[in-house]
């Protein structure tokens, strides 16, 4: 049995705002659905690093306990969301890397390859593609697993401003998902209306763009100042793509509103406002979020979708700086939302969490919470109430990890 790690890499790259769009037709991205593991496994992963070997230990889905020891791994593991694909990833001195694929049901290893960079690596759904971009987040690859034929290529411009938001890989591999924030950055007075952009990758192009209509999001002055140096305020919405690729979803940077975007029209679906749990514990306060610069603070939301794409998991940090410039942050909660109704189902105070995620066949929600930098505990939550189901402690920071099984 090998490994596969769940990573939510932070897309650092950047692009353009301003691409002309072509006026020939254009087919639209059709859905795919995602397909769950029949079985699978939960692991976790201790004292390792990018560089030395690392050895998983399999948990009891359930309880949390010890079953067995997996086998050693070696580089930066990447896993599907299905479980079955994982592929390790060695950098080297020149900026390349190389990639092992490994079938994680078997163990064996289905392909090797050499990349031209390997920044933020990310695969499809079911393990098909992987999507790296360069260091400097201008070009994008994704490649074929099976034998490492590049499929599809992106090369951008940067981004005026701000690197507030990750980027999204349809499962087909193809389609790049975007949100810009033009007119945002340091001299900027205010929030703006973000703008979804969809890059065809086979194409090389931008195939398509909404303005997000009454949503709010960038970076600002927000008139403080710690002694010579401002701090900057920013709006960052929670936004996830589902898992079939058809429905980009965003919650308001206030928590008050989901808003969904149709992928394959690039329109906006719906804008409805969330209503209340049935008995509903406040826990989020409305404010400005972490911006890339000294001095920031605020309010930052995330999002997840269930693998049935029927439900949200939603979570905020709120960050603040003193007047001594001591810099601190906070979680507060996590939100479960259905999606049709656009209820709020459930919703928990702070666990001190880092981000949840769903298992594959969305029976449970793990995360990690953290007491401090040697002291961390892994939380199963029940989906529904989002109650902790149970609770393992660990000394020392752990990664969890899911794998299918034979």
């Amino acid at each position: 049995m090998r490994k596969a790690l769940v990573l939510a890499g932070v897309v650092v790259g950047l692009v353009a705002c301003g691409q002309a769009l072509s006026p020939r037709p254009y087919a639209t991205p059709r859905p795919a659905p995602f397909h769950p593991p029949a079985a699978w496994g939960l692991f976790v992963l201790g004292g390792q690093s990018f560089e030395v070997p690392w050895q998983l230990m399999r948990l009891d889905s359930g309880s949390l306990r010890d079953l067995q020891l997996a086998q050693h791994g070696q580089g930066l593991a990447v896993v599907s969301a299905d479980g079955s694909t994982l592929v390790e990833i060695d950098y080297h001195g020149d900026g390349t890397a190389s990639a092992r694929v490994v079938d994680a049901r078997s163990g064996t290893v289905r392909a090797s390859f050499s990349l031209p960079f390997a920044a933020n690596p990310i695969l499809t759904a079911d393990g098909s593609k992987l999507r790296v971009i360069a260091s400097d987040g201008l070009s994008w690859r994704v490649f074929d697993t099976r034998d490492g034929h590049q499929t599809a290529t992106l090369d951008t411009s940067a981004d005026p401003c701000c690197g507030l938001f990750g980027a999204w890989i349809d499962p087909s591999g193809r389609f790049l998902y975007r949100v810009l924030t033009p007119g945002s950055g340091m001299d900027a007075t205010g929030p703006i209306t973000p703008v979804l952009v969809r890059y065809d990758m086979q194409l090389g192009r931008e195939t398509g763009r909404v303005k997000l209509a009454g949503v709010e999001a960038g970076v600002w002055q927000s008139g403080r100042t710690i002694g010579s140096e401002p701090v900057l305020a920013t709006l960052a919405p929670g936004m996830a793509l589902s898992p079939d690729g058809s429905t980009v979803a965003v919650v308001y940077s206030d928590g008050s509103q989901l808003l969904t975007v149709d992928t394959a029209r690039m329109k906006i679906a719906a804008s409805r406002r969330l209503l209340a749990a049935p008995t509903p514990t406040s826990w989020f306060h409305p404010g400005p979020i972490d911006a890339y610069a000294k001095y920031a603070e605020g309010v930052q939301w995330d999002l997840i979708y269930s693998p049935d794409g029927r439900h949200l998991i939603a979570w905020a940090r709120q960050d603040s700086v003193d007047s001594t410039g001591n810099f601190s942050a906070r979680g507060l909660g996590l939100r479960a939302i259905d999606i049709e109704r656009a209820v709020i189902v459930a919703e928990t105070h702070d666990l001190g969490l880092g981000q949840p995620f769903y298992a594959p066949d969305g029976s449970a929600i793990y995360t990690e919470s953290f007491v401090d930098q040697t002291h961390m505990s892994l939380l199963r939550l029940d989906p529904s109430t989002l109650a902790v189901a149970a609770r393992r402690d660990f000394t020392g920071p752990r990664q969890v990890l899911l794998l299918a099984l034979p």
